[in-house]
């Protein structure tokens, strides 16, 4: 679409013939035909790969209590050998998107086998071990057939383990307690998001590029979320920067610095890596933490070490406007980076966070003091518009840029 939207506007200039914009047109047409045919086999390949999956499982379930343990571990081995000589035999007949599939396939039989090998002798690798050494193989997966299935694979794994790591639980339910825990990593969620939007940088052109996009895509919901949430409401603030201190906080916080401060290094002239300098400064200060106490104000008791922030932000709205302002500012400014460098996940991240921040002002502190059917009307008109606004906002952002 942007393309066709730049051959219009440089016909209209008068840049390219009007039949030289036809054949370019009748090329882009056999291009988008091509495409959405590789996603429909790509689909297909998908769900099939899904339903192999399911039917593997199936058949080990079938079996599974009546073999041995060596028994047990053969039928493992076996599986995991059908799907990898399945794999190689498409690669052999040149059936790329199938053969991707099928190596994704085998990533999480991987998976399903190390689990299953840690039921049998009683290891403990249904927690941050197992997702840690399934996290490698899928690295490793990914670095021999690369694709973008093994790149976001490895990403949430490698940010459940580092969740487990910090809040290991014997309960299956307690298993998201990293999130909400003060022990968890939730309050150094934003520096890892901003680690892993530098990484997504370091990775582009290398062999590790299948990270690339996963990285920066789930880097910038790791630092989007939290803050966002976090100007709602000075108790929010409190509650998102809440955190029990301990070494392995301390350790993730200087590694992802490090990572921004490689990348920044690296790419010291590209505007969105100053853009991640800047956040990782201010997720620093917000991260240093204070006793709370008793003496707390209400609307931030009960959180024992929270940012040196959260008393001065409960008790002054202008402090905590201003807090406010600077996140909004940055959002903003994540929004021109991602269109100067025609990053689409930046422009959407940054106008969704300016979406999302205007609503929760308006929920928050304007809301309540309509009457309720205004309040529900006024809300309506507020997103509908917003949805238009940013619609043509980002199509006008991403536009090819037409030389002058």
């Amino acid at each position: 679409m942007q393309a066709r939207e730049a051959l219009a506007q440089w016909e209209r200039d008068g840049l390219i013939a009007p039949e030289l914009a036809a054949t370019l047109r009748a090329t882009l047409d056999v291009a988008d035909r091509a495409e959405r045919s590789v996603r429909l086999i790509g689909l297909l390949v998908g769900l099939g790969a899904v339903l192999i999956g399911g039917g593997l499982l199936l058949f080990i379930a079938s079996h599974w209590d009546s073999q041995s343990p060596v028994r047990r571990v053969l039928l493992l081995v076996l599986v995991y050998a059908v799907v990898v000589g399945a794999a190689a035999l498409a690669d052999r007949q040149r059936l790329a998107t199938t053969g991707r599939g099928l190596w994704f396939l085998s990533s999480l039989t991987v998976g399903v086998d190390i689990f299953l090998l840690g039921q049998i002798f009683n290891l403990p690798l249904n927690y941050w071990q197992g997702t840690g050494l399934w996290m490698l193989a899928a690295l490793a997966m990914g670095w021999a057939s690369p694709s973008a299935a093994h790149g976001w694979l490895v990403v949430v794994l490698g940010t459940l383990t580092l969740g487990w790591v910090s809040v290991p639980s014997a309960q299956f339910f307690d298993q998201a307690a990293f999130l909400w825990d003060p022990a968890g990593i939730r309050p150094v969620l934003p520096l890892i998001g901003l680690a892993l939007a530098a990484a997504a940088m370091l990775a582009a052109g290398t062999g590790l590029a299948f990270l690339e996009q996963p990285s920066r895509v789930l880097g910038v919901l790791a630092i989007a979320v939290p803050v966002t949430l976090s100007t709602f409401h000075p108790y929010l603030f409190a509650g998102v920067w809440e955190m029990d201190a301990g070494w392995l906080h301390l350790e993730l916080a200087a590694a992802s610095l490090a990572v921004v401060g490689w990348s920044w290094f690296r790419h010291r002239h590209v505007l969105a890596v100053w853009v991640l300098a800047a956040l990782a400064v201010l997720m620093a200060v917000l991260l240093i933490q204070v006793d709370v106490g008793r003496d707390a104000p209400s609307s931030i008791s009960g959180f024992r070490s929270t940012s040196w922030l959260a008393q001065p932000a409960a008790e002054s709205a202008v402090v905590f406007g201003a807090y406010t302002a600077v996140i909004f500012a940055l959002a903003l400014a994540t929004v021109i980076a991602g269109q100067r460098l025609q990053m689409p996940v930046l422009v959407n991240g940054g106008l969704g966070a300016v979406v999302v921040m205007v609503m929760g002002v308006y929920i928050g502190r304007v809301a309540g003091t309509l009457p309720t059917a205004i309040a529900v009307l006024v809300g309506g008109v507020l997103l509908v518009g917003g949805g238009g606004f940013l619609e043509r906002k980002r199509r006008d952002l991403l536009a090819p840029q037409v030389p002058a």
